[in-house]
């Protein structure tokens, strides 16, 4: 709802009233004990501080006790690989890179179809468009395309997750967006070092996909540069 209906106030607003509705006040822990509620994006933060500050929240910045129940655990992708007959290395280089706290947390819709097709490939693309995130990677704020790009490359960059209010209409700055792509699934965070990083081959793949799409010069010259390095490092073996 958050996501899909940005540009909507009037259902937003009709949307938290719904879930104050629900959970907020006395009236409500007379029939409620407990409610569990799973999504991609954390509770809205924008002016419903008060509405909407019972919850507790497991999210890919923190998960907490349920960071090992997100995803499959690295131990379970190896028993899966053994079952499966399939190499492990080439599993984790393609859908690893999720660090909830102390766990290896893999992509599990990823995993089940790679065991159960018998191929390493990118599946992301059959669940989630890169056409959604498209027009926020492209969005011209200060040191964006630089943070993207270098992630591309294979480092990580600083992010400020603390800002995100998940209000897709007012973001104000690169962190917003970042902070946005690591709930979605698109960047890995590590919560240590508050950095953000693309955490598998897979997901590699989408942003290669987004930033040809969008023609960006500064990916054309890194390709250009490693293809450069590549031949000159073939010369040597050569030699």
């Amino acid at each position: 709802m958050i996501r899909d209906e940005a540009g909507r106030k009037d259902i937003q607003n009709e949307y938290v009233r719904f879930l104050r509705g629900l959970f907020k006040g006395a009236e409500p822990m007379k029939y409620i004990s407990l409610a569990y509620i799973t999504g991609i994006l954390p509770m809205i933060k924008f002016k419903t501080q008060s509405a909407l500050n019972n919850f507790d929240e497991f999210t890919m910045l923190d998960a907490g006790q349920m960071a090992p129940y997100i995803g499959f655990s690295e131990e379970e992708v190896k028993a899966l690989c053994q079952k499966y007959q399939m190499r492990f290395d080439e599993v984790q280089k393609w859908y690893d890179g999720y660090f909830l706290d102390d766990c290896h947390v893999y992509n599990p819709k990823a995993v089940v179809s790679a065991m159960t097709r018998k191929k390493v490939q990118n599946y992301w693309s059959q669940t989630a468009s890169y056409k959604s995130v498209l027009p926020f990677i492209s969005m011209n704020f200060d040191g964006l395309k630089t943070a993207i790009m270098e992630m591309y490359s294979g480092s990580e960059v600083e992010v400020n997750v603390g800002s995100f209010q998940n209000n897709i209409s007012s973001f104000s700055g690169k962190d917003d967006v970042l902070t946005y792509l690591i709930h979605l699934g698109y960047l890995g965070y590590d919560q240590y070092h508050r950095t953000a990083f693309i955490p598998n081959e897979e997901i590699r793949q989408e942003f290669q996909t987004v930033l040809k799409e969008e023609k960006w010069d500064e990916l054309h010259r890194m390709e250009k540069k490693t293809k450069v390095h590549e031949c000159v490092i073939e010369k040597y073996k050569k030699k």
